[in-house]
């Protein structure tokens, strides 16, 4: 027995037994697996967790696609383009179409839809990420009387569908969807006479008056975007537009009608910087010759929150100040510098009371004032219309030294006075009421009542006027007499002709000794002594007559004398 064997303990039959254990037989040693790479594992782990996340993924967007369609239905009607069970129902009047589809749409309606117009977009309107995006539709009438003529009837405003981003980049074809439906309705005669009075505008008829244009403003103020309707009335070779000012806000979706509009000038109305604010004012031109006018309308928000289009109006003065009132009476009798002047005054004297609807009244008759010393400032060619310039501007003192002139025919400006419609005569009587000592706005007046009314008249109401002052009366009697003169003729005295020009001498030549006549071989010759040649300076006519020294030698002829131009007959006055 080894010493080193070992035992094993047992129980046998209740009793502890010690048995030499048994040797085991080693277990046989299995060669190692050889182990995949790092690299291949780590991939396996990057896929297992990708397909773990995508699976987390899918679940999640159909949780939320299933949510969007419920809640959303324009993504309910973008799905529903896949699905083979909603093509019937596409082509319903209430379904979303596309542009192509709307249009044919409507031709297939028997109307006549016009170029389509984006008003709005949140981004770039070609993009297919941008979320929405507004167009406009003008249909134009079919049953219009003329063939060139252009109505349009009404306007449709159409939004493509508001999609999530996700889904845009899936979107393919945009579809509209009708957001807002217009009729359009011209204005009255009524309403544009009350606009700007002049008779381009009206002819009688009590119709709503045609629309055939429609353009955007760019830039113009935000948010939102603003349309301009424009119609064409015209009269010879003028032309006079109208129209209306629409408003479309996103939010609000819907299109508004802010104010009627007229310009006999045939200018569009235009969004500039008048009074200085944030936003632009709207400016219609409304001048008509030499008489500057405009209508400023600037932009408000009312009690209820709604945006609307204030007039810049005259009628009442900011605060009350008898000078702020005499400005305003001035401004509207067509005196733009003068009450500019004094308005200016005003506001350096009531710093304290100056308000933003006074700067506004201030800013409006800067406009008009701008325009009309602008135009006393133009050198014309017609020196009536230089005087008609500074009677509009009431500089009656340039005007008097401009008739006073030699050059200034009297007849023109007694014309000019006698067609005068009463903006002259309103401006002297509104210019004396603030200055009724201005001997120059007097002698105006003395001379449009000497034309229009009785000399008689007109004498009386200048001494009442010019009171004591025996010298102003006497120049304005002066000035009356001038008034009364004939119409100016320049007569040109008739050259003295030479003998080698006269009618008798036509065939001789130019140049050189004249020829002699010939006599008949019958009779002898008779001796004809040669005249001088001519020189070149005296084949020029002259107005002034010839020297002796240098006339012919010989008799001249009888010339015949011209007769003189008859009086041409009175131009029209310039239209104020």
């Amino acid at each position: 027995m080894s010493i080193n064997q070992k035992f094993s303990r047992q129980v046998r039959n209740g009793k502890v037994v010690y048995v030499p254990a048994t040797p085991r037989t080693p277990t046989p040693i299995k060669p190692a697996r050889p182990q995949p790479p790092r690299l291949l594992i780590k991939l396996r782990s990057s896929l297992n967790g990708l397909l773990l996340a995508g699976v987390i993924t899918t679940a999640v967007g159909l949780a939320w696609l299933s949510y969007q369609v419920i809640t959303d239905p324009d993504v309910a009607f973008w799905l529903n383009q896949y699905l083979p069970t909603s093509k019937g129902k596409q082509t319903a009047a209430h379904q979303p179409h596309t542009l192509q589809q709307i249009l044919q749409r409507l031709q297939n309606q028997k109307q006549s839809p016009g170029k389509p117009i984006v008003l709005a977009a949140d981004g770039d309107a070609n993009s297919l990420l941008t979320a929405t995006k507004d167009i406009l539709i003008p249909i134009y009438d079919k049953n219009c009387p003329q063939r060139s003529c252009q109505q349009i009837q009404s306007l449709q405003v159409y939004r493509s569908l508001k999609l999530p981003t996700l889904l845009r980049l899936f979107q393919g074809k945009r579809y509209y969807r009708l957001l807002d439906r217009m009729p359009v309705r011209g204005p009255t005669e009524e309403k544009l006479v009350n606009l700007a009075r002049n008779p381009r505008l009206v002819t009688g008829s009590t119709q709503p008056l045609n629309l055939s244009r429609i353009e955007v403003y760019h830039p113009a103020p935000k948010p939102g975007s603003w349309l301009r309707l424009t119609g064409l009335r015209s009269e010879g070779s003028a032309t006079a537009t109208y129209g209306q000012i629409l408003y479309f806000h996103p939010d609000e979706a819907r299109l508004v009608l802010m104010l009627n509009w007229a310009s006999p000038s045939g200018e569009y109305p235009q969004w500039r910087q008048v009074t200085g604010d944030q936003q632009p004012e709207l400016v219609v031109k409304q001048t008509v010759g030499l008489e500057p006018q405009f209508a400023v309308y600037r932009l408000h928000r009312a009690p209820t929150g709604d945006l609307q289009m204030e007039h810049i109006s005259l009628a009442k003065p900011a605060f009350a100040n008898q000078e702020y009132a005499q400005s305003l009476l001035l401004a509207r009798s067509g005196l733009w510098s003068q009450a500019q002047k004094r308005l200016l005054a005003v506001q350096k004297q009531q710093a304290r009371q100056w308000s933003p609807q006074a700067q506004a009244q201030l800013d409006y008759i800067n406009l008009h004032a701008a325009v009309a010393q602008s135009q006393s400032q133009q050198v014309s060619a017609s020196r009536v219309q230089t005087i008609v310039a500074r009677l509009v501007n009431g500089e009656w003192s340039a005007a008097l030294q401009l008739f006073q002139s030699p050059k200034t025919d009297p007849a023109e400006v007694r014309a000019l006075l006698a067609a005068d419609p009463g903006r002259l005569s309103a401006r002297v009587e509104a210019f004396l009421g603030v200055n009724p000592k201005n001997q120059d706005a007097i002698a105006w007046g003395t001379l449009i009542r000497h034309v229009q009314d009785d000399p008689k008249t007109a004498l009386a109401w200048a001494q009442q006027r010019t009171g004591k002052n025996k010298a102003s009366l006497e120049k304005i009697k002066k000035l009356v007499k001038r008034l009364e003169q004939p119409r100016y003729t320049p007569k040109e005295v008739p050259p003295k002709v030479p003998k080698s020009q006269s009618p008798n001498n036509a065939s001789q030549p130019l140049t050189g000794k004249p020829k002699q006549p010939q006599t008949p071989p019958s009779q002898p010759s008779a001796t004809v002594t040669p005249a001088p040649a001519v020189k070149q300076e005296e084949l020029v006519p002259k107005l002034e007559p010839v020297p002796a020294a240098e006339t012919d030698p010989m008799p001249s002829p009888t010339v015949v004398p011209t007769p003189e131009p008859t009086a041409k007959p009175a131009e029209d006055p310039p239209e104020l």
